[in-house]
């Protein structure tokens, strides 16, 4: 889209500006401005390539504890489910859409992806989290009238470059300057930590040097180990010796090695120079120094990766979250690149027209705990007595929602709504025996009693009252876990954290029923 574009839609967008300004052809640190390709920005390419180019991030990748948080990090992301997610719907699971063209298109395209290497695919396309970016070509094929993929071959980036216009060129032997013109629909690219950069910032070049120093750090360490278990073995002649009589000795000196006796002159000497050191620093300790580095870039931590005894439980789960958020974070980066190539071109190639595309959605968040959620539901339907749309446990738990005479497993007869309050739980008074002397109560005194009750005998009823007009006047779940940590702060830890928890879940799931315009069923009273 152009200004001019723009102006022809009225005077009100006129100074809207709309073209990118700084432009890759104007920055100084990538364009030489006589050549008409891009230079890669990489300092550490420039510095230390030598003419290799990304082939240097290879030696990255091959050592052992670099190349084993970089697997943990992308197959964290290959091994989760994905889905194709229907054109203008949101993912619902357990719910039976009917067979529209959106959803026939979708089907389509999920059909084409696991009828090829895409897995496989998606972890090279990963690896641009180590060079920067990353070179899908898709290989293309016809089958019963559609086109489909026949297999997905990853690229090593180091033999493709980028114009100024951020056209992909391969570089070839006829062409290793401004290399080939690539066709439409043919490479995907996916780039990783700089998005005005085509060719990205990798973690290459802030692993490159963990990596060199542990290296070079481990050549010494085996000189010394040589050095230790071997001494260094020292002639002495008189002076005046001549050259033979030198040779002789040091040919005396090399055979120690190998040899169990050896004979020399009786002027000269053979001993062992022994290795001797002092201090606690090892080189051990330095290649370890260097692997946590190498964790912290790539991980976001080194605890799960090296703990070793001397980790807390809440320091793991700390650093389990920070991980938690970077696999998120690599899922959806890797979706929006499919969806912006991959995904489009399977639609455009097979529905021409078609301008509402599916999606791939990758379900990289942990799988909720669904016995608890079991229990907070029926806690919820029970003991509170919300009235719970059938369609939410469908969803929750993953069931579809069975068609009209569907034959189906389990379930119980319908009640009528207005005796949901007159059921009783096991173990529970009957709702008669507890409302007698007091008015029904609703939602927020509910949620009180439960948060009480649940707290144990170290709530009494001074709690209460306080208790109750906490729930019903807080306005978001931040603020009634703030009322409840000033109103129960002395409580044990243990005790509170429960108390908190059971507080949270009852009152956010009240409140979405009552801000849904849901009716609310309590002791056989409706309340709006």
């Amino acid at each position: 889209m152009t200004d001019e574009t723009l102006n022809k839609r009225g005077p009100a967008l006129k100074s809207v500006p709309v073209n990118e300004v700084a432009t890759i052809r104007k920055d100084i640190d990538v364009f030489a401005g006589w050549l008409t390709l891009l230079e890669n920005p990489d300092p550490v390419l420039r510095t230390e390539a030598a003419g290799r180019g990304l082939k240097l991030y290879d030696e990255v990748a091959r050592d052992a504890h670099a190349a084993a948080v970089l697997q943990q990090r992308i197959q964290a992301v290959v091994g989760k489910e994905w889905e194709i997610v229907p054109a203008g719907s949101p993912k619902r699971p357990g719910r039976n859409p009917a067979l529209t063209q959106e959803q026939k298109i979708a089907d389509f395209v999920s059909g084409v992806l696991e009828n090829c290497n895409f897995d496989q695919a998606r972890a090279e396309l990963l690896l641009c989290l180590l060079y920067g970016y990353y070179v899908l070509e898709v290989l293309w094929s016809v089958r019963d009238g559609r086109i489909v993929i026949d297999r997905l071959l990853g690229k090593h980036p180091r033999r493709f470059l980028f114009t100024p216009n951020r056209e992909l060129r391969l570089l070839t032997p006829e062409n290793l300057i401004d290399g080939e013109e690539l066709p439409p629909r043919k490479f995907v690219v996916m780039t990783h930590g700089d998005s005005d950069n085509p060719y990205g910032r990798g973690l290459g070049q802030i692993l490159w040097w963990p990596v060199w120093f542990k290296k070079n750090g481990i050549k010494f360490w085996l000189t010394f180990l040589d050095k230790f278990g071997m001494p260094t073995a020292v002639g002495k002649y008189p002076a005046g010796a001549s050259e033979q009589a030198k040779s002789d000795l040091l040919d005396a000196l090399d055979a120690i090695q190998n040899e169990t006796s050896i004979t020399i002159p009786e002027d000269m000497t053979a001993e062992y120079l022994e290795a001797s050191r002092s201090g606690t620093a090892t080189y051990e300790g330095f290649a370890d120094f260097m692997d946590r580095q190498i964790s912290k870039a790539v991980l976001g931590q080194n605890l799960t990766t090296e703990l070793k005894g001397g980790g807390s439980l809440a320091a793991s789960q700390i650093h389990n979250e920070v991980r938690q958020e970077i696999i998120e974070s690599d899922a959806d980066l890797l979706d929006a690149c499919l969806n912006a190539t991959l995904i489009r071109w399977i639609v455009d190639y097979n529905f021409p027209g078609v301008t509402d595309y599916p999606k791939i959605k990758t379900y990289a968040a942990p799988k909720p705990d669904l016995k608890q959620q079991s229990e907070i539901d029926k806690t919820v339907a029970v003991d509170i007595g919300l009235n719970i749309p059938k369609r939410h446990f469908y969803e929750t738990y993953g069931y579809p929602i069975p068609e009209e005479g569907e034959e189906t497993v389990g379930g119980r007869q319908a009640q009528p709504a207005t005796d949901v309050s007159q059921q009783t739980a096991p173990g529970r008074k009957s709702p008669v025996a507890f409302a007698e002397g007091r008015d029904d109560k609703d939602a927020p005194d509910r949620i009180a009693e439960r948060v009480a009750e649940e707290a144990g005998p170290v709530t009494d009823s001074l709690y209460m009252a306080p208790l109750k007009r906490l729930v019903d006047r807080a306005a978001s779940l931040e603020e009634l876990r703030d009322g409840i940590l000033d109103l129960y702060g002395e409580m044990p830890p243990a005790e509170l954290g429960a108390v908190i928890a059971r507080g949270m879940m009852l009152a956010e799931l009240s409140g979405r029923y009552e801000v849904a315009g849901e009716t609310v069923i309590l002791n056989g009273k409706k309340k709006a």
